[in-house]
């Protein structure tokens, strides 16, 4: 399979909207016009119930790590660098889905499956920081962000002085890259913190928030 023909095979993939279809599909309703109109887990989550949302999850997930993966097994003579070229591309088609209009979802479960075969050490730091941040503030975006930011300093970290190895600048910098597309997509979610008038993951969590706010 030459190198086009796997770029464009790992964008359609990246752009399959299962949380779009599996609302669809089980609860009758549009994703993209309810609650944070995210088809993404959270979102899906949220309003149909969490083993609908983990199920996008995990398939979100997976449309990062099969491009990466097949890319490095059927072409291996594009090394590391066309592996992240396929992640980028899945990415973007969670990002840009041509099934929804070339709209979609934020990028951050396709992100962590895409650097989940390549640095899985660094996908479990921002895994925690992305826990400790939304343990601290009950927001799923806010964690997602701050996992996003902190991937690359997490890779470059332990590669640096816990390996003792040189970084790859391929995967740095496809990191940097893909995290600032990350913030770019939550831009709203950032306005709406500042608003305070951002979604809680959990019903139970909002209602206590405003309460909290109502007590300041």
């Amino acid at each position: 399979m030459n190198f086009p023909i796997f770029a464009l095979f790992s964008f359609i993939s990246g752009s399959i909207p299962f949380g779009y279809w599996i609302a669809l599909r089980f609860a009758g309703v549009d994703i993209r016009k309810l609650g944070s109109k995210n088809i993404g887990a959270t979102n899906v989550g949220r309003l149909i119930g969490w083993k609908f949302g983990f199920v996008v999850l995990a398939l979100d997930i997976t449309k990062g790590m099969f491009p990466v993966y097949l890319s490095g097994v059927y072409v291996p003579e594009g090394g590391i660098p066309f592996q992240l070229f396929c992640g980028v591309c899945a990415v973007l088609g969670h990002m840009f889905s041509p099934f929804l209009g070339f709209r979609g979802g934020k990028g951050v479960a396709t992100t962590f499956g895409v650097f989940l075969v390549l640095t899985p050490i660094a996908c479990l730091g921002a895994v925690l920081v992305f826990w400790v941040v939304y343990k601290f503030f009950k927001f799923v975006s806010l964690g997602s962000i701050f996992a996003s930011i902190a991937l690359p300093l997490v890779y470059a970290f332990y590669t640096i002085l816990l390996l003792h190895e040189e970084v790859s600048y391929w995967v740095l910098g496809t990191m940097v890259f893909i995290s600032l597309g990350i913030m770019l997509t939550h831009r709203e979610n950032i306005i709406r913190i500042l608003n305070r008038s951002e979604l809680f993951a959990v019903k139970g969590e909002e209602q206590d928030g405003d309460s909290e706010r109502n007590r300041r």
